[in-house]
């Protein structure tokens, strides 16, 4: 179990939360309510005989929190799950959470907001654990592709949103704890496809999805163009352009598979494959470049 301990006093993150008796919760947490609450009620019936109830709402409150965190209703640990790509610093800072807080100062809403501002993190959740213990759980986004936009490369996640708008500012991330990059290959960008195209984010999922069905083929592609907002061309490893159609993809993808498999297709002087007119056949375009090469 990985451990991050936070600097002064505030609180440390554990991965995982440890397994804790069942009856220990509810007895620890209904004794020390009772014992709250009385003594909260008699504090307000003080303050009200007294005449000063009306100008004392916050100072009650602040009473009240801080009454409760000597009762034990303060923060002593938290437990974060689900984080692998998230910087850890990052993850402490949007918590802002401190040993010896009174528990019942942290809104899970307004936490769990703040944490999902994080570049990785797409969902998370937060929850007060009485009587001293916070946990957090992280959904954090999943690399789909680069971006090339601007002369900058994009880092987007399966919904198309964008993780980071400048690869280049991620440079490093692998030196950190959990963010192994031999143990990671996502975090190795460079291996990741290229998208190119103003929408082509929005339409990537469902493409990649597409093209997964013929693995072999899929492996060889490296790039995507979204063109005139209705249709891909692929980048294969050696260069070749595959000309997508707007319509029957499928069938149009499994064509190209069974001629690359039966006809080695794609060894052949080729520069562009254009599979947009014909159901049942295709169009080259020979590569004049890798014709020399063979008559020599």
């Amino acid at each position: 179990m990985r451990r991050m301990t936070l600097a002064g006093r505030r609180a440390r993150i554990y991965l995982r939360r440890p397994p804790r008796p069942r009856w220990w919760q509810p007895a620890i947490f209904g004794g020390g309510l009772a014992l709250a609450l009385s003594v909260v009620g008699g504090l307000g019936f003080w303050l009200g005989s007294a005449g000063v109830a009306v100008h004392a709402g916050s100072a009650l409150n602040d009473h009240v929190l801080a009454l409760s965190a000597r009762l034990g209703f303060a923060v002593r640990e938290v437990y974060a799950d689900g984080r692998v790509r998230t910087d850890p610093e990052a993850l402490r800072t949007q918590l802002g959470i401190a040993v010896g807080q009174p528990i019942l100062t942290i809104d899970p809403t307004i936490t769990r907001l703040r944490l999902e501002q994080l570049p990785w993190v797409e969902r998370a959740s937060v929850e007060r654990m009485l009587p001293d213990r916070v946990q957090v759980r992280l959904i954090e986004r999943q690399p789909l592709a680069l971006w090339q936009r601007a002369g900058r490369f994009a880092l987007i996640d399966r919904g198309g949103e964008v993780i980071a708008p400048d690869v280049a500012a991620l440079d490093g991330m692998g030196e950190g704890p959990g963010l192994d990059p031999e143990a990671d290959p996502a975090i190795r960008w460079g291996q990741l496809r290229v998208l190119v195209g103003d929408q082509a984010p929005r339409h990537a999922a469902r493409l990649f999805a597409l093209l997964s069905t013929e693995p072999e083929l899929w492996a060889r592609v490296a790039a995507a163009t979204w063109v005139g907002d209705r249709r891909w061309t692929l980048r294969l490893d050696n260069r070749i352009d595959v000309l997508m159609p707007e319509q029957g993809m499928l069938r149009a993808w499994r064509l190209l598979a069974e001629k690359a498999r039966e006809d080695a297709l794609l060894e052949r002087a080729v520069s562009v494959i254009d599979l947009r007119f014909l159901p049942d056949r295709l169009r080259l375009r020979l590569d004049p470049e890798a014709l020399q090469d063979t008559k020599a």
